[in-house]
């Protein structure tokens, strides 16, 4: 044996070996202080940290590989349930809101917070009246357009005065003050098609795509300026990445043409004027996407996600490098029913699928529903840490 040129001898190979035997249980010790510390208390897991959350989703977006996997839970209105708020309260009331992810950021020490509530507050601004339950999600009851007139008549609502809006802008500015620069705090709004489709209700708005296309479409060029004033007080009250969700453009429902006639445009107008508010931007496509990926990228999102229905490993194979990922835990299988060791295999196979030369982040293919065991999701981050690690990876 040899070091640094040397001949060992029989009494410098004794002290290594003896320095070996008293090291390696230390080591494990340590090691295992280590992971329960990041079982106990996810912030003192935090310490070993080379980045800010927000730095690592920054890095994420932009492609290359930050100190570890971020974590996105993508949990709205789940956080408030530990805080005994109704999900009618949690979508009424910004302080609600704020206090819900803060105390869940700090809980499970994932790297966002949200400012977001329901799907259908949009909608809502515009006229469309709803049915609101305490604890379950609103349900649409009328809505304001019938007639090409009807939209004629409709103004882009002020995201600082108009319905519910100013929940989300307050939330943003709250959480700001609270989170710093250390933190990303996502938010958005609707795709414009999938707005219009809830504006004037889903089957008449697809129906209109065949037979009154110039009603459909105008309400769907009302629906970008919507979106695009939206995004704009999202970005000056201090968002760092502002999403649209188009779930009734996905394939699920309508054809891949559809997507690229009627939705990709848009959302495309909107990507481009977000970002000249600095604001980082994803593009949410619920059910199985894979075949209007390349539409997707081409909408100019930074982020695109992905849910569990697809084929994680072949989204990075075809898509990786181009745009980053984020997914795909299910998060009704295994982050509400599964145990715990569900939930590392899973995660470990999202890691392994997903994860290499970074552009990657660790997420449930949608949001995760209250009444989910907190043990899931302290394995979500535990294994994000111990596998997550690029330097380790690497």
């Amino acid at each position: 044996m040899r070091a640094c040129g040397i001949r060992q001898s029989n009494t410098c190979r004794q002290v290594v070996q003896a320095r070996r035997d008293y090291l390696g249980p230390i080591r494990l010790g340590v090691k295992c202080i280590r992971r329960w510390v990041d079982v106990l208390d996810p912030r003192c897991a935090r310490l070993n940290d080379e980045m800010t959350s927000l730095e690592r989703v920054k890095a994420a977006y932009s492609l290359t590989e930050p100190d570890r996997i971020p974590v996105f839970p993508m949990v709205t209105y789940a956080s408030g349930t530990p805080l005994g708020y109704t999900l009618r309260e949690y979508c009424h009331d910004a302080k609600k809101m704020v206090r819900g992810q803060l105390h869940f950021q700090e809980r499970f020490g994932h790297d966002f917070v949200l400012s977001f509530v329901d799907v259908w507050i949009f909608a809502e601004a515009a006229g469309v009246r709803l049915d609101f339950p305490d604890n379950n999600t609103p349900n649409p009851v009328e809505s304001p357009v019938k007639t090409m007139e009807d939209v004629e008549r409709l103004e882009v609502p002020d995201p600082r005065r108009d319905g519910r809006l100013p929940i989300i802008v307050e939330g943003i500015e709250l959480l700001r003050r609270e989170v710093g620069g250390n933190v990303a705090i996502y938010t958005g709004g609707q795709g414009p098609f999938s707005l219009a489709a809830e504006i004037r209700g889903l089957q008449a708005f697809l129906k209109d795509l065949y037979l009154n296309k110039e009603l459909a479409l105008k309400l769907v060029k009302f629906c970008t300026e919507y979106m695009i004033e939206m995004g704009r007080a999202e970005a000056e009250a201090g968002a760092d990445i502002v999403h649209l969700g188009d779930a009734f453009a996905g394939p699920s429902l309508v054809s891949p043409t559809f997507f690229r006639d009627y939705a990709m445009p848009y959302d495309k107008l909107v990507f481009e004027q977000w970002k000249k508010e600095g604001v980082l931007t994803s593009l949410h496509i619920c059910g199985k996407s894979t075949s209007i990926w390349d539409y997707m990228i081409e909408t100019g999102a930074h982020n695109i996600e992905v849910d569990q229905t697809v084929d994680l490993a072949e989204a990075k194979r075809k898509v990786g490098g181009r745009v980053c990922l984020t997914g795909n835990l299910d998060p009704s299988a295994v982050i509400r029913y599964g145990t715990p060791a569900d939930v590392e295999k899973k995660t470990r196979e999202c890691i392994q699928a997903a994860a290499a030369e970074g552009g990657y982040v660790l997420s449930p293919g949608c949001v995760i529903m209250p009444g989910f065991p907190p043990a899931n999701l302290d394995a979500v981050a535990r294994v994000a840490r111990e596998s997550g690690r690029y330097a380790q990876r690497n």
